[in-house]
């Protein structure tokens, strides 16, 4: 039961860190300095490919998958806008 317990939590920080990092990458945050979008979006490359690597550790249900998947969906998406791969 301590094993499902724990992945439960570590469920629900995926899923908190993800909807923070996508946040991170909202227009309306990063429209300054070319040197504050740069960082930025090399932060949010970092811990995309850092959700990625936890995700693959955990078990989650439908439900779950499904909101990661989006969220990285659209994370992705932003990067690729900034010109980054991922």
């Amino acid at each position: 039961m301590l094993e499902n317990e724990r992945n439960r939590t570590a469920v629900q920080g995926l899923l908190a860190d993800a909807d923070r990092v996508l946040a991170l990458t909202e227009l309306d945050d990063v429209r300054g300095s070319r040197e504050i979008v740069g960082d930025t979006i090399a932060n949010a490359r970092q811990n995309y490919i850092d959700l990625v690597r936890r995700h693959r550790r955990l078990s989650l249900s439908d439900g779950e998958q499904t909101a990661i998947q989006q969220t990285l969906d659209c994370l992705r998406a932003r990067l690729r806008f900034f010109g980054a791969s991922v």
